[in-house]
């Protein structure tokens, strides 16, 4: 699909490397399994859709960026929920590879940098972003480019967990603390460097979601190493984890669902 007019093209090798992350997903295998491990359930899915309709008004929003679109789980459901374009960008090849697999009409994807997106400025309505903020390198220039790509009055869409979210994982794997400690953004911080590069805060709200059907099933995904802390773990500290898992899921009501805390942030530009 040919780039229109709101694109300035395509960034380079160049542009795609000044994003450093401490997971780098194209010297991976995840990118392979991570919709098997990471797949929202059809209710978790609307769940989150109709969360994004309660703040924004569909009928203004001509374009989506999904930025660090991933497989791109939410970029065909924005565009088919919204009656919209989606630009899907991301650094890593191997995800928009598999992101490329689900493509349909009304989403583009592109291998761009966060730092220095590939739009014109004022080109877009919203900005999403999922799971994606703590691999931010610098938030601070993130922000101030989601506020030259929106149009006034444009949202930034922020799904992500925080150190202060309560999820599973936190629970049965200490060696990941530090991670969390260390990577894992604080609510107030992301509040303060959204509303530095000149946005308001529109709505936080604390999201329960279901991320499995029982404990088995949720085993079964944690197994495959999808997350990105579960993945920079030390094996041993992995399977001591693992192992806890496992026992808890043994003793617990085979029918009960998992569930997880995700922060819900949106901001609009300031006119």
């Amino acid at each position: 699909m040919e780039p229109r007019a709101d694109f300035v093209g395509t960034s380079g090798s160049d542009a795609v490397s000044s994003i450093v992350t401490a997971m780098d997903y194209d010297k991976s295998d995840i990118a392979a399994i991570y919709d098997e491990a990471r797949a929202l359930t059809p209710e978790g899915l609307r769940q989150w859709l109709d969360l994004i309709s309660t703040h924004i008004d569909r009928s203004a929003i001509s374009l989506i960026v999904d930025l660090g679109c991933g497989t791109g789980r939410f970029s065909q459901p924005l565009a088919a929920h919204f009656a919209t374009r989606v630009i899907a960008i991301d650094p890593s090849q191997k995800m928009l590879d598999q992101a490329r697999q689900k493509l349909a009409r009304g989403v583009v994807l592109l291998r761009a940098s966060a730092l220095a997106l590939p739009l014109l400025d004022g080109s877009a309505d919203m900005v999403f972003m999922s799971m994606v903020y703590h691999h931010f390198a610098d938030p601070n220039l993130v922000a101030k480019e989601c506020h030259r790509v929106l149009r006034d009055g444009g949202h930034v869409c922020v799904r992500n967990s925080t150190r202060e979210a309560d999820f599973p994982h936190r629970h049965f794997f200490p060696a990941m603390q530090p991670l969390i400690a260390s990577e894992l953004p604080a609510r107030k911080d992301i509040e303060r460097i959204f509303l530095t590069a000149g946005f308001r805060p529109a709505a936080h709200e604390i999201v329960r979601q279901v991320v499995a059907r029982d404990w088995r099933s949720f085993v079964h995904k944690s197994s495959l190493r999808a997350d990105s802390f579960l993945a920079r773990l030390s094996n041993e500290s992995f399977n001591v984890g693992m192992a806890g898992l496992r026992a808890h899921a043994a003793e617990i009501d085979p029918s009960d669902v998992v569930t997880e805390e995700i922060d819900w942030f949106v901001f609009s530009k300031q006119v």
